[in-house]
């Protein structure tokens, strides 16, 4: 049954992507995001669903769009940077297995081009919106499913992802909380009263999600979210309340396991061996870029046990923070850190085009919400400040994973980019229909038709936008 819905599913896509390519870039988000063929045990995994949408939306863009005008800032420039010197860096790689590193940069390459296909076919606020949903629908309606499965157990269900690059619990619960930003954001806009229900309904269960991981560093994300909405709200006094009531009582009624592993976090660099072992990863990552400034070792470097024994006896006393002597034969760990990741992987040019990109993203959206507010453009001014949590979020429980080239970063960057190349046009003010006759002369590109008032023979302007 779910190899045919996932058929159907296929076949409507390609039909309306080849109608509208923003509705392909939003089918592509989804099935990256979602893995849908990770739910099917039968001959839909056969499928390349994510490729298939690929070509379809290039198909789309090239033949059905009309007005072709490619546009290119400063963000995009980095993004295009950033994928030539991961092609340098892939090419002189020091992995072992050098057919493996080519095939994650092939990767790669797929979600760059998520990114540069966002900011070619999404042009409209009802574009941005539809990325919006198709990201919520994949990561945070998952989330939220786990969550109900956490709370029927008691907390005895350990929430984790089921798509690839999200299947480990702590790579979840970066994504929820980048997605938690975006599912608010839905909330503030959406006027269907059941459908912000439901939203709400959304938020508290990833919430619970996050919680659910189990993970440390999600949990940290989590409540540093909470402290920024918290400084944005009008209520502040009322939420602290009802914070300082409400925590003490959910603390106490959560799992057991879950409050022993929370409270590990203060100790977790002298006793946690999982934190232990990422620590060696950091280390092995820097003196891999010590060695190889420019270049690093390309993707996965740190992964290849032949680079990892190399280092390994040069750690316990590396930096400040002595660690134990890695044992023979432990094994190499991921980075467990994008910032160490990018590090060891393209070395100390790559990690400085990596942080530029961070870095102008977030100047670049802290500049689109002030706009927005300037120009009272509501719904742009929200986004844009949901979006800002996201990357905060982002940056935060990034220390805590490997997830440098994730597909919901460059989704994110995307639509950040399209806001600030499209943002002539979108930073136009929703007006009543008074309002804009009032403002603009009849004849700029409106119709205007006279309708009678109660008492008198003048005509109000009814505005109707021409199609």
């Amino acid at each position: 049954m779910r190899d045919l819905l996932l058929v159907i599913f296929l076949f409507v896509a390609i039909f309306y992507s080849f109608k509208r390519p923003y509705l392909g870039v939003a089918a592509w988000i989804w099935i990256a995001l979602m893995a849908p063929s990770y739910w099917a045990f039968g001959f839909s995994q056969d499928f390349r669903l994510n490729l298939t949408i690929v070509v379809v939306t290039a198909l789309s863009y090239l033949f059905a769009t009309r007005n072709k005008d490619i546009k290119v800032n400063g963000l995009g420039v980095w993004v295009f940077i950033f994928g030539l010197w991961t092609l340098v860096t892939t090419t002189v790689n020091l992995n072992s297995y050098p057919a493996m590193v080519w095939d994650y940069w092939n990767q790669f390459i797929k979600v760059l081009m998520l990114f540069f296909f966002i900011t070619l076919a999404v042009r409209k606020r009802l574009h941005i919106d539809t990325l919006i949903w198709a990201i919520v629908l994949s990561i945070s309606s998952y989330a939220a499913m786990e969550a109900v499965k956490f709370i029927l157990s008691g907390g005895g269900h350990m929430i984790s992802g089921r798509a690839g690059i999200i299947a480990d619990r702590n790579d979840f619960a970066v994504a929820i909380n980048m997605c938690i930003p975006l599912v608010v954001y839905l909330i503030q806009v959406t006027r269907h009263k059941t459908v912000r229900l439901g939203l709400w309904g959304i938020l508290l269960l990833n919430v619970v999600s996050v919680v659910g991981t189990g993970s440390r560093g999600g949990f940290i994300g989590l409540a540093i979210l909470a402290v920024a909405f918290w400084l944005r709200s009008r209520y502040k006094v009322p939420l602290a309340i009802l914070a300082l009531l409400a925590l003490p009582v959910l603390y106490q009624s959560a799992p057991e396991d879950w409050r022993e592993r929370q409270a590990t976090i203060s100790t977790a660099a002298e006793e946690d061996s999982s934190f232990i072992g990422r620590l060696w990863a950091w280390k092995i990552s820097t003196l891999l870029a010590l060695d190889h400034p420019l270049t690093g070792g390309g993707f996965k470097a740190v992964l290849d046990r032949r680079i990892w024994e190399y280092y390994a006896p040069f750690t316990p006393k590396f930096t400040f923070l002595e660690t134990p002597p890695i044992p023979e034969y432990s094994g190499s760990k991921a980075a467990h850190n994008i910032y160490f990741q990018v590090l060891g992987d393209h070395g100390f040019i790559g990690l400085f085009i990596f942080l530029t990109i961070l870095a102008l993203a977030l100047l670049t959206n802290l500049r689109n919400a002030s706009l927005g507010r300037s120009h009272q453009v509501d719904w742009y001014h929200k986004l844009a400040g949901s979006l800002t949590l996201s990357l905060v979020g982002y940056g935060i429980t990034g220390a805590n994973v490997s997830l440098a080239y994730f597909d919901l970063l460059y989704s994110v960057l995307g639509i950040i980019a399209v806001m600030t190349l499209r943002r002539d046009e979108l930073l136009v003010r929703e007006k009543s229909p008074t309002d804009v006759s009032a403002s603009s002369p009849a004849g700029e590109g409106r119709r205007v038709y006279p309708t009678r008032r109660r008492g008198t023979r003048a005509a109000a302007s009814g505005v109707v936008d021409r199609a």
